[in-house]
């Protein structure tokens, strides 16, 4: 359902792109000469004054919204109404006329409507407000900042959650009503058969997908409520991901690989190098900064991806089947590296597993089977 509204969002902003980019088509063949254009017919060099105004105003609509600025709905709309406007004015002046300058009729005609089509689409995209951001964007960073004064005990709190697929006409419920909360620094194993849905709970706490109905919230954040690029910052600054296949660059090496996320997070360079060099320190692998992943042992890449995780300093670390790729010696040392990062920075650590052997090192154990908890194992009392 959010995922829905989400899409009925951002198609308008599509189309606005492709009507803009037609608008500064014409507008440059006009200032050329190529094209008689719709604007008034007034002195030479006010014609090209205005003819010029309105193209910059145009590639400052179309970069705008290709790179997701809210300034770019001001550019926008005032591109659309001076569109409609010269359009309307040229469709009343030609139609006296009519039909000895069709082509210029026909072309008024579709500058106004699509100037009020790039209009009605603007409205139903996120609205703007003061400062250049909309109002969504404006809360969901208040709400991201929430988390330096947290008001629940829990890193994640999960309500209710159903999640649904549609493959071909056939509906999948991947999640049913699920309902658990995690508590700050709590080190906590997911385990269940293929398809119970560990992966899909796993993808909807990290912010990698939204759930059909229910709520998330992440640090007393409820994520529903966020649009994409605040999600995109809340994934960045709050959040570090393992992975089974590791997901390292491999033509990069260990230090590139490493501050991507730092880079992403805009830490200076003297900053992202001395915490690379702390994290390869805490995992083993000094003296491998210069080394590339495909020259590493898969115990020895999943390190990398480790200190990867903890580059910004996330407050909730999802590992998905952490061991699944590598030999059962190499899983046991990689899980003493998630719980001693657990134990000693006061990490959440959520993970996803087969191997029942590396789910007790965990604090709890839940158990799913067909997107609902059947069972729940306390391993060891969680002191926060």
């Amino acid at each position: 359902m959010e995922s829905h509204r989400r899409s009925n969002r951002s198609f308008p902003v599509q189309i606005a792109t492709i009507v803009l980019v037609v608008f500064g088509l014409l507008e440059f063949l006009s200032l050329i000469g190529l094209n008689e254009g719709v604007i008034p017919n007034l002195p030479q060099s006010l014609s090209i004054l205005i003819k010029s105004i309105l193209f910059i105003t145009i590639l400052l609509g179309i970069y705008s919204l290709v790179s997701t600025s809210e300034r770019g709905h001001y550019f926008v709309l005032l591109t659309s109404i001076f569109e409609v406007v010269f359009g309307a004015d040229s469709l009343l002046r030609v139609s006296r006329s009519f039909p000895s300058n069709t082509p210029l009729l026909i072309q008024s005609l579709v500058v106004s409507v699509l100037g009020t089509i790039v209009c009605i689409c603007m409205f139903m995209s996120e609205p703007v407000s003061q400062g250049g951001k909309n109002l969504s964007e404006t809360d969901s960073s208040t709400k991201i900042k929430h988390h330096l004064s947290p008001t629940s005990a829990y890193a994640v709190e999960i309500e209710d959650v159903y999640k649904k697929y549609f493959l071909g006409t056939i509906m999948v419920s991947a999640l049913n009503g699920l309902s658990v909360n995690v508590q700050r620094g709590e080190f906590l194993a997911i385990m269940g058969p293929s398809g119970s849905g560990k992966s899909t709970l796993l993808n909807l706490i990290g912010a990698l997908d939204r759930p059909s109905s229910g709520s998330i919230f992440i640090d007393s954040i409820d994520i529903s409520t966020l649009n994409d690029s605040s999600l995109a910052k809340l994934r960045n600054e709050k959040i570090g991901f393992v992975f089974q296949a590791y997901n390292l660059i491999a033509r990069s090496s260990v230090l590139r690989n490493m501050e991507l996320p730092a880079l992403v997070k805009g830490y200076p360079m003297e900053e992202r190098q001395k915490r690379i060099k702390s994290l390869l320190k805490i995992v083993g692998l000094s003296d491998k900064i210069s080394r590339k992943p495909k020259t590493m042992s898969g115990g020895e890449q999943q390190r990398v991806s480790i200190a990867r995780a903890l580059m910004n300093d996330p407050s909730i670390v999802l590992a998905d089947e952490p061991t699944g790729n590598i030999d059962s010696r190499t899983g046991k040392e990689i899980m003493g590296f998630l719980r001693k990062m657990n134990e000693e920075k006061g990490v959440t650590v959520i993970m996803v597993t087969h191997d029942r052997e590396v789910a007790r090192m965990a604090d709890r154990i839940i158990y799913l089977r067909d997107g609902k908890i059947t069972e729940e194992e306390k391993l060891r009392s969680f002191k926060k």
